[in-house]
């Protein structure tokens, strides 16, 4: 072993957990905005990093995760009790590979909107409107604007449920909304990738098995996945997504 492979080991060896921590990306910070009952929490780390979100009901909450980020050590559970956020929780979720973990607890299912920017995530949660109005551009939640023109009701989004098959139609509805119908519907754990409010579709799907309907959808898109639940059956009970 040369010299300089003895100076880079024995600086590895001395390096402190403290150390350690600070050499890699941490979620840092988590504040609530907005005013009254409209609600935007800002999230930031020390790095970038592409977050994973998805709202689950019975509890109702919405969870971000933060892979490859650890928690700063500031971190702590925030008690809101504005509108339908009753407290924000963060924490490590997986050591190995590392995952920070956010959880938005709500008293009911909201809908959501999550940007990203550079180091800087925002989540702009409301309540479950077909016809609300939805913001497009990715800066836009970190930007105060005048009150622009009414502007027409959202495209229709139909998705049914029966007896374990899944209908989907829509003619020009984002994926984002269309997973979190499907999550509100069938009740699985379905997760909505970041990105996915601007990625527009028209598709009419099913009846059929709920897991055959989303693989109809999914075939094609920029995202894998995989269905846990049973096989032999029309039970769906969670669907892992990630960007290929």
């Amino acid at each position: 072993m040369n010299c300089r492979s003895r100076v880079v080991l024995l600086l590895a060896i001395s390096m402190s957990p403290a150390a350690l921590l600070s050499a890699q990306t941490q979620v840092q910070h988590v504040k609530v905005l907005g005013s009254g009952q409209a609600i935007e929490v800002e999230i930031q780390s020390s790095g970038a990093v592409v977050p994973q979100s998805q709202m689950i009901t019975g509890p109702n909450r919405i969870i971000v995760d933060f892979p490859g980020a650890l928690p700063a050590p500031q971190l702590r559970t925030l008690n809101v009790n504005r509108g339908a956020l009753k407290s924000i929780r963060s924490g490590l979720f997986s050591s190995n590979p590392p995952v920070t973990r956010v959880v938005l607890d709500l008293t009911e299912p909201q809908s959501y909107q999550i940007f990203s920017v550079r180091n800087v995530v925002m989540l702009k949660v409301g309540p479950v409107k077909t016809t609300e109005s939805k913001m497009t551009g990715p800066t836009q939640a970190l930007v105060s604007s005048p009150v622009a023109p009414a502007t027409p009701p959202n495209p229709p989004l139909e998705v049914a449920y029966e007896n374990g098959l899944l209908r989907i139609h829509t003619e020009r509805a984002t994926l984002a909304q269309v997973l979190f119908e499907v999550q509100r519907q069938t009740g699985a754990e379905i997760p909505i990738p970041a990105g996915s409010e601007s990625e527009e579709i028209a598709v009419e799907l099913g009846p059929a098995p709920a897991r055959e309907v989303l693989a109809t959808l999914l075939n094609g898109s920029r995202y894998n996945f995989i269905f846990v639940g049973n096989t032999r059956g029309r039970n769906l009970q969670k669907a892992i997504l990630s960007v290929r």
